[in-house]
C-alpha cells in the first residue's frame, strides 16, 4: 500500500510595499499634524493687547475701554479674535476628519485582508 500527500495548495502572497502597508499611519500622523498646527495657530494672540482664538482673555483691552471711554478696543480686540478663530477651528476639524479617515483606511485593510484568506 502507497501512500501519497495531498496536492499543495498555491497561496498567493501580495507583497505590498511597506508605503501600503502603513498608509493608515502616515493618514493619522498627518492628521495629528492638522490638528496640532491648528492648536499652536489658536494660541497666538489676534492683537497686542488681544487673547488668542483658543484663549480669549483680553483683560487688558478692555481695561483700556473703560479708561478711555468708548475708544472700542474690546470690541476691536474681540472681533479680531472671532476672524482668527474660522481658520483655527477649520484646522482642527480637518485634522480630527483625516485621523478618522486614516483609522477607516485601517479597518478597510483589516477587512480586506481577512476575507482574502
Amino acid at each position: 500500500m502507497a501512500m501519497h500527500d495531498s496536492p499543495a495548495k498555491t497561496v498567493t502572497v501580495r507583497d505590498k510595499s511597506p508605503w501600503r502597508r502603513r498608509m493608515w499611519m502616515w493618514i493619522v500622523a498627518a492628521g495629528l499634524d492638522v490638528y496640532i498646527l491648528g492648536f499652536v495657530l489658536g494660541l497666538q494672540p489676534a492683537g497686542p493687547l488681544c487673547g488668542s482664538p483658543l484663549l480669549r482673555e483680553s483683560h487688558a483691552a478692555e481695561l483700556i475701554s473703560l479708561q478711555k471711554a468708548g475708544i472700542g478696543a474690546a470690541a476691536v480686540c474681540y472681533r479680531n479674535i472671532d476672524a482668527d478663530a474660522v481658520p483655527v477651528w477649520t484646522l482642527m476639524a480637518l485634522g480630527v476628519f483625516i485621523v478618522m479617515a486614516g483609522v477607516a483606511a485601517r479597518i478597510i485593510i483589516i477587512r480586506r485582508s481577512a476575507s482574502a484568506e
